[in-house]
């Protein structure tokens, strides 16, 4: 049973850049003005990496799906990737909706991953950035619609922002990252 949100009968024009990465492997197919929500975390010490797809169809429908799929470096044959269908509930519903219709998202999606670091010219042998973090998850966000897409990937984004001091690090664009981070 899909519930549908009144008052969000038309999906927003998501301003989306990029060509859809032709490698990308979708649960299910989208239409015209069908928006794709694709919520990644990897990292850290499990064996997976979690993945959740949103599809918002035309008329504000919702449709979840969940992937557990294997580290690509593991080499277990018993793990297996799997992908599930759920049933969204009434406040997950309204939370996508909320968040495809947000501020921070319009702000988000005027930068490309470049955008994430700052170009300066670093004199030579410089030390590295001191600042190091290990068995942290990563997030990666790719928002697609009419065969376009925009993707962000940053790893601990939050350590990051709050704890570094790498002048390379936009912080500004990472913070707008991490805002829309927060409305999951």
């Amino acid at each position: 049973m899909n519930f549908c949100l009144f008052g969000y009968s038309q999906n927003p024009t998501l301003r989306l850049k990029n060509k859809i990465d032709s490698n990308l492997n979708l649960p299910q197919n989208l239409n015209k003005n069908d928006i794709c929500l694709i919520y990644e975390i990897n990292g850290g010490w499990s064996a997976y990496d979690f993945v959740n797809y949103y599809f918002i169809n035309e008329n504000g429908i919702l449709e979840v799906y969940q992937e557990e799929r294997p580290k690509s470096y593991l080499k277990d044959e018993k793990l297996k990737r799997t992908i599930k269908k759920i049933e969204p509930t009434k406040d997950l519903s309204n939370k996508i909706i909320k968040l495809v219709n947000s501020k921070q998202l319009t702000e988000l999606l005027k930068y490309k991953q470049e955008n994430f670091k700052i170009k300066i010219l670093e004199k030579r042998n410089s030390p590295p950035s001191p600042c190091m973090i290990s068995d942290n998850y990563g997030f990666k966000l790719t928002f697609i619609q009419n065969s376009k897409q925009n993707s962000y990937d940053y790893y601990a984004p939050k350590y990051y922002y709050e704890k570094c001091n790498d002048k390379t690090i936009n912080k500004p664009v990472l913070k707008k990252f991490i805002d829309v981070l927060n409305l999951f």
